[in-house]
């Protein structure tokens, strides 16, 4: 007998949403895309993301100080 396990959302917005199973896995979902993560692969992944996105922040502040 197949049983529905019960999921828990931990952050939603319009197309983007990030929410645990009840096999413990995390899925991200992007738009029409879902990736399938365990805790620690999520961690990784949540690591370069924001690694990524304080370069960029980086890039763009020192852009913005060489046009004034």
């Amino acid at each position: 007998m197949h049983q529905e396990c019960e999921s828990e959302t931990l952050a939603g917005r319009s197309e983007l949403a990030v929410y645990r199973c009840g096999h413990g896995l995390l899925h991200l979902r992007v738009k029409r895309v879902t990736l399938m993560l365990t805790p620690e692969e999520f961690s990784r992944l949540a690591a370069l993301v924001g690694e990524a996105h304080v370069r960029l922040g980086t890039r763009e502040a020192v852009r913005q100080c060489a046009t004034h």
